[in-house]
């Protein structure tokens, strides 16, 4: 389990510390899927690197399935756990071709080559890039970019995903494949941290947390945060299907509180 306990941190400035996270709990269970929506500036990237240790919290600990990030002696075990996805992928892709991109952790870590191949294969068919193991990845689309930059953190063998806004500089079609991927992974047993500013992409996660000015404003279920008043204070507007499904119900029509996707709409007609 990733387990946050009162984090507080702060960026070093001149004009005084500026302060990202205050007193955030959180947890994400293995199979677990948790989204964090925030507006920009509420401290939502900040979070995702503390999650495997890039930053350390002032205050506060991180545990990944009980080692305190903290804890050099634990850096490496910390960050094998945690996989981390950035929202550009090619801040993340190292390679001249996809098969190799992905073997770039594994061989870092000194992983025997017959098993890198087999990590390679097992990533690449996961996020769906099977059979372009050759390609040179700035042929690949956005979307498959960012599958690709998955792969690359699943031939880690990871127990916990980190996703900060890995849809955001996709189109339709990119989205809904990174979703797919992400479904699938959480049915698989890992823990996702999805960090997000898409209220239908929330939508698919077990727990939602919402930060505000860095601090958690709300925490529950999507139907428990997506029913509250106060999200549209918060920065957070809903998308088109959203307003839509909430002029359904103003009308009467039994459209539940959590149905911010076409698909939840149409299956509740």
């Amino acid at each position: 389990m990733i387990e946050f306990a009162g984090v507080t941190f702060a960026y070093p400035s001149p004009g005084g510390d500026v302060v990202a996270l205050r007193s955030v709990s959180l947890s994400v269970a293995p199979g677990e899927s948790v989204a964090v929506l925030g507006a920009n500036g509420s401290g939502k990237s900040t979070l995702a690197l503390l999650a495997n240790g890039l930053r350390l919290p002032r205050e506060g600990s991180v545990l990944v399935d009980g080692m305190d990030t903290s804890d050099g002696a634990h850096v490496w075990d910390v960050r094998i756990r945690v996989g981390l996805v950035l929202q550009n992928p090619d801040n993340q892709i190292v390679a001249t071709t996809v098969e190799e991109d992905v073997a770039f952790g594994p061989e870092n870590l000194g992983v025997e080559p017959e098993l890198i191949r087999e990590r390679v294969a097992r990533a690449l068919e996961t996020v769906g890039l099977g059979g372009l193991e050759g390609r040179e990845p700035h042929h690949l689309s956005g979307g498959q970019r960012q599958r690709l930059a998955i792969a690359g953190a699943l031939a880690l063998e990871p127990a916990y995903l980190v996703l900060d806004e890995p849809t955001a500089m996709l189109d339709l079609q990119g989205r809904a494949d990174v979703l797919g991927v992400l479904d699938t992974l959480r049915e698989r047993g890992t823990g996702i941290l999805h960090i997000t500013h898409h209220l239908a992409d929330a939508a698919r996660a077990d727990r939602v947390v919402v930060l505000d000015r860095g601090e958690v404003a709300l925490s529950g279920t999507p139907v428990e945060v997506f029913a509250e008043e106060s999200l549209s204070s918060l920065g957070l507007a809903a998308p088109p299907i959203g307003e839509l499904a909430d002029a359904l119900r103003a009308a009467g029509v039994p459209v539940p509180a959590a149905a911010y996707t076409a698909e939840s709409v149409v299956e509740a007609l």
